[in-house]
């Protein structure tokens, strides 16, 4: 088990919240506390600028007020090939990144995407299902192509930057 430090737990929460409120895909499951346990049922962290992305994550809270990692299961991110930004001429503004990449194999999907903002610049994780154990599939890439939703509004004029597990793209307002 680890202990998470505050910093950490804060950023945590941040990309949680944005995985919880900003889904386009589908209707986010919240976070429950369930006999003293937190389940989260998808959460991204940023690590040193690095994106790691976890599902069935469960903390509990240790003697001295830290939450613990009793499970998470790390989901692998996609390969991104290009990022690209749209932006509608409408007040305000419509902003989506438009990702293409690779699927690791045809039978996973993709996870919503987690999205954060510090700044000027937004980072996102996509990531993909993992298969199930019994599961076999064609070891195949499979390409896809998705639009990301970006909230803009209340933000200042400037450029802003999107890192999509590491590809980059920037847009102005």
């Amino acid at each position: 088990m680890k202990t998470l430090s505050s910093a950490f737990w804060s950023l945590l929460a941040v990309v949680l919240v944005a995985t919880v409120t900003l889904s386009p895909r589908a209707l986010a499951q919240p976070a429950t506390l369930e006999g003293g346990i937190l389940k989260i049922p998808a959460a991204a962290a940023i690590i040193d600028g690095e994106v790691q992305y976890y599902n069935d994550v469960e903390l509990a809270i240790d003697d001295a007020g830290s939450f613990v990692v009793v499970k998470a299961a790390r989901s692998a991110l996609v390969y991104i090939d290009s990022v690209s930004v749209i932006m509608t001429k409408s007040l305000p503004p419509q902003v989506s990144a438009v990702v293409q990449g690779h699927k690791s194999v045809p039978c996973v999907k993709l996870q919503t995407p987690a999205i954060s903002r510090k700044g000027f610049a937004f980072t996102i994780a996509l990531a993909e299902t993992q298969l199930g154990p019994a599961e076999t599939c064609i070891a195949l890439l499979d390409p896809f192509e998705t639009r990301i939703p970006i909230e803009v509004k209340d933000l200042d004029s400037g450029t802003y930057s999107v890192n999509v597990n590491g590809v980059m793209a920037s847009f102005s307002l």
